[in-house]
């Protein structure tokens, strides 16, 4: 479900940018409801903005193959914890601690990079789709 996602993000990522921002930027946020937020077609990006957000999305794909490879280790040492005689309460809150750092980590890196190359109007449309952005 997630590299369905990844890859419907890069699709609409691809597509999306055949008109770049003329500085006229218009809150589509709040003329249409129904946005697929990934688009990003709501934010005008100019060329340069474009190739860095293509930068950003294919290094976040990379980071998130990674993160997710070590979170299905992860999962499996909080299934075999639960097999055990004795559930121990203090190891499964650490693995899900470092799972959730990991993801925290790399939505925070992602973020910083995405907020870097916006301009303030920007970051404005982009806030209302912050939460499609949390690494899961």
């Amino acid at each position: 479900m997630i590299k369905l996602k990844i890859l419907t993000l890069l699709c609409s990522l691809f597509l999306s940018f055949s008109l770049y921002g003329d500085g006229n930027y218009k809150h589509e946020h709040e003329e249409k409801k129904h946005h697929i937020y990934k688009n990003l077609e709501y934010l005008n990006l100019g060329k340069n903005q474009y190739k860095e957000m293509r930068e950003i999305l294919l290094e976040y794909k990379k980071d998130y193959e990674k993160f997710n490879k070590k979170r299905e280790k992860r999962e499996k040492k909080l299934q075999e914890l639960m097999r055990e005689d004795e559930f121990s309460k203090e190891k499964y809150e650490e693995i899900v601690k470092e799972i959730q750092k990991d993801a925290t980590t790399l939505e925070l890196k992602t973020l910083k990079r995405i907020h870097s190359i916006l301009s303030p109007s920007q970051r404005e449309s982009f806030s209302y789709y912050l939460r499609e952005w949390r690494v899961e």
